[in-house]
């Protein structure tokens, strides 16, 4: 039986905490229940933790900074000795008659979502400097696993924007995506990974699942409702002293094919997407999500996997079908007296390098005069 623990510990300060015996608590057979709610689209990770605090020490109770289960204490969730979660408490409620406390906990990406308190000023550097800059400001670890990187020679971000925002304007650029890992890492990643289109095995796969085997039922869809294939991307840039907005327009033929000819519109402005290049790379960013989301699969529920992790890929054998490649996208898991499972979120897969080259030119100009 595979063996849970949660470990909490107290508060000492923004980037630090309590590493002593006095300073923390491991939980393992008072746990009732640990629900996680993981997904690619969802910046924030969730966690819900149901113990029983009769038989938890009553130093973790006690008053003002002396006690160790309160907001903001972080926290640690192990599946054996493989750590699943890495978070801080954001609320906790007491039970007076099952005598549980419930901690409702978000993990380590929420501090992305703070705003930055002055300006910052970058000279010469990269974009995956800058990010790995945000992110160590606001007290986290930073690790590339992908990304397009390029230079930069100069950038202000201005006092009160959120980090996460920032990020988020270099990721359409560089054809990444981020992400917080169980541990607590802010991973820089490829937005998605590498897939021939009808490669079948020639592609790399992490798990297999099987039709009444790994999981019980399953549930399949495709909607087309958010895709835009004409996508105006709009930047304000510098003409000497002054400021103008230029754009370059795109289209997905291939969505528009999809679509029946009809044409959907949409703008998106980067402020880093300063060249034409740039701002193809935003287009291609767009329509991979289009398209990612554009073919959704669950699975409900399957056995629990703790080694599972979203970007994986599984591929699906069923019944009467072609096996089918899919990324995790979601991952829902349930840990209980009645044993551990996963209910996964699962995508139909494309080939990324074909969309990023896809955007045919339609147009460019200034939308606004220079100021």
């Amino acid at each position: 039986m595979m063996d849970s623990s949660v470990t909490i510990y107290k508060k000492a300060g923004y980037v630090s905490y309590g590493t002593s015996d006095a300073d923390k608590i491991t939980v393992r057979n008072s746990l009732t229940s640990i629900k996680t709610n993981r997904a690619k689209d969802t910046q924030v990770t969730e966690s819900t933790i149901i113990m029983e605090y009769e038989k938890l020490p009553l130093a973790a109770f006690k008053g003002g900074n002396t006690g160790i289960i309160d907001n903001y204490a972080h926290i640690e969730v192990y599946f054996d000795d493989l750590i699943q979660y890495s978070g801080v408490i954001k609320k906790y409620n007491y039970n007076e008659g099952d005598k549980t406390i419930t901690l409702t906990c978000h993990d380590m990406f929420y501090r992305l979502l703070n705003a930055t308190n002055e300006d910052i000023v970058y000279g010469a550097t990269t974009a995956v400097n800058v990010i790995a800059d945000l992110v160590g400001r606001a007290g986290l670890n930073f690790y590339q696993a992908g990304g397009d990187n390029y230079s930069i020679s100069n950038l202000k971000i201005a006092e009160g924007t959120v980090y996460a925002d920032v990020i988020q304007n270099f990721l359409e650029t560089m054809h990444a995506a981020i992400r917080c890992s169980k541990s607590g890492t802010i991973i820089l990643e490829d937005q998605y990974p590498d897939y021939i289109e009808g490669g079948g095995d020639r592609n790399h796969f992490d798990w297999v699942y099987k039709d009444n085997s790994n999981n019980s039922s399953d549930d399949a869809g495709r909607d087309a409702s958010l895709m835009k294939n004409i996508l105006k991307v709009t930047c304000d840039v510098k003409n000497g002293d002054k400021t103008q907005t230029v754009f370059d327009k795109f289209e997905d033929p291939s969505m528009t094919e999809y679509l029946n000819g009809e044409k959907w519109y949409d703008i998106i402005d980067n402020p880093l997407a300063n060249t034409q290049q740039k701002r193809k790379a935003v287009a291609g960013w767009q329509f991979l999500e289009y398209w990612r989301k554009s073919t959704p699969l669950t699975i409900l529920p399957c056995k629990g996997n703790k080694n599972i992790d979203l970007g994986h890929v599984v591929k699906l054998l069923r019944d009467n079908t072609d096996p089918g490649y899919y990324l995790v996208v979601g991952i829902d898991t349930e840990l209980t007296a009645d044993g551990y499972q996963d209910t996964l979120q699962l995508e139909g897969m494309r080939d990324k390098n074909t969309i990023y080259l896809i955007p045919k030119f339609l147009a460019s100009g200034v939308m606004k005069e220079a100021s």
